[in-house]
């Protein structure tokens, strides 16, 4: 088996990037804008910490037991498998988010292209802008 601290190290590691995939697709779902800045950031420092757990993790488990820590590295597997199962459903979220902010600015575009249409279009000509009345 590998050692008590790479275990309980990677077990809080799991638990922190799991933790943060629900929180982050509770904020995906619920809000307008999302800080996707903060959230890439705190996503890549929790996906560092758990790569290197899982490498050191490899490393102790194939000096120490070779084949008798299978069933550990099976099980980690299976919570891999639904990390990447909730990153694609964030990753969804995040598609859904950039279309509907596309749609935004397009709609956008054109009201402004409509206000220009009332813009006055001698606003550059030599006429005179004012009529004087007084001759």
């Amino acid at each position: 088996m590998a050692t008590k601290q790479n275990i309980s190290n990677l077990e809080t590691c799991f638990s922190s990037y799991e933790k943060i995939q629900t929180q982050h697709l509770g904020i995906m779902k619920s809000a307008n804008l999302p800080d996707l800045n903060l959230m890439t950031e705190e996503r890549t420092n929790a996906f560092q910490m758990l790569k290197t757990a899982l490498e050191s993790f490899m490393e102790n488990a194939g000096m120490h037991c070779g084949t008798g820590s299978i069933p550990e590295i099976s099980r980690y597997e299976g919570r891999l498998e639904s990390i990447m199962e909730l990153d694609e459903k964030i990753r969804i979220e995040i598609t859904r988010h950039s279309n509907c902010l596309k749609t935004s600015l397009n709609r956008m575009k054109k009201g402004k292209v409509a206000m220009n249409g009332y813009r006055n279009i001698r606003i550059n000509s030599q006429s005179p802008r004012v009529l004087s009345m007084t001759r």
